[in-house]
């Protein structure tokens, strides 16, 4: 048994004993089979803290505190641990944790060991020479900010607090110990004993140094601040979802409180109030972000703009932006702000859409070499000739090249069309009526749904014909009678003979019954259904944010032939009308053909075609426009024949370059490569070039979505909507990531530099959770949670 010297006298005298006998006697070196006569019955100690199947520390042998007369007695506590106890360190602790007085006493001890075949423990732990796995262990709890790297000892903190940079952090700057940080703290010293003291005194000064105590302090603000972060994010991605989703901002504080109960921490403040906050913040950074983004690396732009009134009978302009922020995918049309009308001539127009663009940071000098397009839906405030926004607004920006929407002409084509061909008119009165009836009598739709139940026959929604809405759902409704022409042709007549109903009102259903037997009004029907879904399939194909000039010119003139060949010929579903009236049935109805014509004409058929055609060349293909189309065909490789000449379309680039502010030196020898490889490689000046001509607002579709994202945002329960929120609003869910994408830390970032209080802030009032007491209805909500 080992004895225990408590006065610091003895321990000062075994110290000296130790040391001159390491000095004058060579350390020998005992091996395990020494002390283990049965070696079958060790268990080697696991390592503290590892888990099962992980690496074991060897046992250690030490040399156990000398005796008065000098002696060395090696103790073992029973068959399977070995002690180590050293009079170098009196605070350190011995390997083996048993209990017992004699223990107790040798645990007061410091452990130095002799054992120079540590050298397996150092390859699992690599600590110090001079310490054993256990001292470091000791220390390490003492300290835990020490870490062990290739046997020498560095400093956690100092370490983090250095990777955080050079960042201020309560107006001050923290200085730390480079070799704390990289690792490289090693002991001194001849004797064991010299090294561990050393160690000791290093260990001591640094943790009692004002460095380590600002690297401390700077760690757990640095810990508070990333703990603000993520409960900040947490409210700021329940605000985002509410954007996303079309929600109003009531569901805010609920969305908050299911979270809370579901056991997520949200933090104590940020209330229902600040939802429109949090909202404009993210919508105002992700603008800063794009804007300045165009600003620095100057990116050509057009402005896509139309009118539009609020629920609060406010006009408004609605304004897009489209540009490249990748030359290998092209350029993208994005919602940039709603902003109010304080006039709606022109002069109020260009006023608020300067100083919208001013307001992201879109200065004159910038627009003047990167302003390119402007797209419009050709209202004569917007592009009328000599007052119109278009003009006024070119004599300021030379590159400005203004563009009438596809879609718009289209239409406008469509009407003119219809003015040379009156028949139409007849036509469209009747799909007229059939709207009238059944949009305005719930009654008649009901009715007529069970007709079509019965008649197994599906029955789509029937709308006006030939309006204000796009071609495409005059072409819908058009469909919808052809479908549903038995059903509707039934309900008539059920009607007809209805005794509930007015002699006049059985008289008008009648009629409508005759106007479907009439086989003028099937070949009109016809007729009229082949044409419209030719047309709407081009308005859809217009309607696409990445279609080119090229594109659109070629889908415009082929869409122009066909209608010319069908002057001649039958479509599809005029020659179905005609085969069902020489068999005297359509779709399971009686042709009469005695009727007699009454109001329906029969529309000509090579007339009508005929002014089709002639109308989309004047609307869609004007001669102001020819030259910029046939200039952007010699970018279309399709055209690169094998015989082709040497300056092969190097008129229409330079033609191109010019309008477009580009050098046409730095173009010329890019375009000549790109037709020597037909067309296969396309270098980087003559992708800048593309992407500008492809950049030109070929239409206004993105304006007319946007419309109808602001109808369903401000519905009639959202009313009260500022301008303002409603452009935040509509620029996150139209343009912003998705829900599961979007990183909102950042934003927090942001958003707690401008001073609000972060979630975990603890000053002002804490959010609640809590129902309003709805008096007799808690009594029936307390007998469900009974039983």
């Amino acid at each position: 048994m080992a004895r225990v010297y408590g006065s610091g006298a003895q321990k000062r005298k075994l110290r000296r004993l130790a040391e001159t006998k390491e000095q004058t006697q060579p350390e020998k070196t005992p091996r395990l089979s020494d002390f283990f006569v049965h070696k079958a019955d060790f268990h080697q100690p696991a390592l503290e803290g590892s888990g099962e199947g992980t690496s074991t520390l060897l046992p250690t042998i030490t040399q156990e505190l000398p005796t008065e007369e000098g002696n060395n007695n090696t103790s073992i506590s029973d068959d399977r641990t070995i002690k180590h106890m050293s009079p170098s360190q009196p605070d350190a602790v011995p390997v083996d944790t048993s209990t017992g007085a004699e223990n107790a006493a040798a645990a007061t001890m410091a452990p130095i060991s002799v054992d120079e075949n540590l050298d397996a423990t150092h390859a699992i732990l690599p600590v110090p020479e001079c310490w054993t796995t256990e001292q470091y262990t000791k220390f390490k709890k003492a300290n835990n900010w020490l870490f062990v790297d290739s046997g020498k000892l560095g400093c956690i903190v100092c370490r983090d607090v250095a990777n955080m940079g050079h960042a201020k952090l309560s107006g001050c700057k923290i200085t730390v110990s480079e070799a704390w940080v990289g690792g490289a703290i090693k002991p001194y010293g001849v004797t064991r004993a010299a090294q561990q003291t050393s160690l000791r005194k290093k260990i001591h000064d640094h943790r009692m140094s004002n460095a380590h105590s600002a690297a401390a302090l700077k760690c757990a603000l640095e810990a508070q601040i990333q703990q603000q972060y993520a409960e900040t994010c947490k409210i700021f991605r329940t605000a985002y979802y509410i954007v996303q989703n079309d929600r109003p901002y009531s569901d805010y504080p609920d969305l908050i409180i299911l979270q809370q109960l579901n056991g997520v921490d949200m933090g104590h403040v940020l209330h229902p109030n600040v939802c429109a906050d949090i909202i404009d913040h993210i919508s105002v950074q992700m603008k800063y972000n794009l804007c300045s983004s165009i600003i620095s690396q100057q990116y050509q732009i057009s402005v896509l703009i139309d009118e539009s009134t609020s629920l609060s009978k406010l006009s408004c302009l609605v304004i897009y932006l489209r540009t490249t922020f990748d030359a290998n995918i092209g350029p993208v049309t994005f919602f940039l702000d709603l902003v109010e009308l304080g006039s709606n001539d022109d002069d109020g127009v260009v006023l608020a859409l300067l100083q919208c663009l001013a307001e992201h940071g879109f200065m004159e000098e910038f627009l003047k070499d990167n302003w390119i397009g402007l797209g419009v839906d050709g209202a004569s405030v917007l592009l009328g000739s000599k007052d119109g926004v278009a003009a006024k607004l070119k004599t300021r920006f030379p590159l400005l090249i203004s563009w009438h929407c596809f879609n718009h002409r289209l239409e406008l084509a469509v009407a003119d069309a219809i003015k040379c061909c009156s028949e139409v008119n007849h036509f469209k009165s009747f799909m007229d009526s059939l709207y009238d009836l059944h949009s305005q009598s719930p009654k008649c739709l009901r009715e007529l749904a069970e007709c079509a139940s019965d008649l197994e026959v599906q029955l789509n929604r029937i709308g006006r014909i030939l309006d204000v809405h796009w071609v495409a759902c005059s072409c819908r409704t058009v469909r919808a009678v052809w479908q549903s022409y038995t059903a509707l042709h039934s309900h008539f007549l059920k009607k007809s003979v209805d005794f509930s109903l007015e002699g006049k009102d059985k008289e008008k259903f009648a009629a409508m019954a005759q106007e479907l037997e009439n086989p003028v009004f099937v070949k009109n029907l016809g007729l009229m259904l082949d044409a419209l879904e030719e047309l709407a399939d081009l308005s859809l194909a217009l309607q696409k944010s990445d279609v080119t000039l090229s594109t659109a010119s070629k889908l415009i003139s082929r869409q122009v032939q066909v209608f010319i060949a069908r002057r001649e010929c039958d479509s599809e579903f005029y020659q179905e009308a005609c085969e069902a009236i020489a068999a005297g049935c359509f779709k399971d109805v009686c042709v009469n053909m005695s009727l007699n014509a009454g109001k329906q004409i029969e529309i000509s058929k090579y007339q009508f075609y005929q002014a089709l055609a002639d109308c989309m060349n004047a609307r869609l293909l004007p001669d102001s426009e020819k030259r910029l189309s046939s200039a952007v065909e010699a970018l279309d490789p399709s055209r690169f024949t094998t015989e082709l000449s040497p300056e092969f379309g190097e008129s229409d680039i330079k033609f191109l370059c010019s309008k477009f502010g580009i050098a046409f030196n730095e173009v010329k020898c890019a375009y000549q490569e790109y037709k020597d490889c037909q067309g296969a490689v396309m270098k980087p000046a003559l992708q800048k070039l593309v992407n500008c001509v492809n950049t030109i607002p070929l239409n206004t579709a993105e304006c007319e979505r946007g419309f109808s994202k602001m109808n369903i945002i401000c519905n009639s329960l959202r009313s009260r909507l500022t301008v303002k929120h409603m452009s935040s609003l509509m620029f996150i869910s139209l343009c912003g990531p998705p829900f599961a994408l979007w990183e909102p830390l950042k934003y927090v970032k942001s958003w707690l530099f401008l001073n609000p209080r972060p979630a975990t802030s603890t000053q002002g009032r804490s959010r609640k959770i809590g129902v309003q007491d709805e008096g007799a209805m808690k009594s029936m909500w307390q007998t469900m949670e009974k039983y």
